[in-house]
């Protein structure tokens, strides 16, 4: 992802790749997560969001691994869903819902990514909710349930 930010084709194969190798819910799996987040995988998928607004492949693969990176309730869980926040990626999820309203794949990856970054009732969890409804997230699921 890093050595190639303007090939929409490597972005999103990359994202999908992270999605997948992230997915899951056992220990290992969380582990998984995790190692993706020290090597910055949150980081380069909001690149590659940032980088690639028009490319529904993009956009779907970016939120389906920031779905699966965020997935956790933990307190490795938490900080991953914040860290995914401070670097932006409610407000690219968002605008990937905005900018690919007909395209089901990215409206439920969105969606589902929104789901695990907001979620959380600590300090954090609240504030990351508001965040997403101050990005236009609420508008944004709301069209996406209308639409498919």
């Amino acid at each position: 992802l890093r050595a190639h930010p303007q090939v929409a084709v490597v972005q999103e194969d990359g994202c999908s790749a992270l999605a997948f190798i992230c997915s899951g819910t056992n220990a290992a799996a969380l582990a998984r997560k995790q190692r993706s987040v020290d090597a910055g995988a949150l980081e380069a998928v909001v690149a590659a969001l940032r980088a690639h607004p028009q490319a529904a492949g993009v956009q779907e693969k970016g939120c389906a691994a920031l779905w699966n990176i965020c997935f956790g309730t933990d307190a490795a869980g938490l900080a991953r869903k914040q860290r995914s926040v401070e670097a932006g990626a409610l407000e690219e999820v968002v605008a990937a819902l905005r900018a690919h309203p007909q395209v089901a794949g990215v409206q439920e990856m969105g969606c589902w990514a929104l789901a695990n970054m907001c979620c959380g009732s600590d300090a954090a969890g609240l504030a990351r909710q508001q965040r997403s409804a101050d990005a236009g997230a609420l508008e944004a699921v709301v069209a996406a349930l209308r639409a498919h």
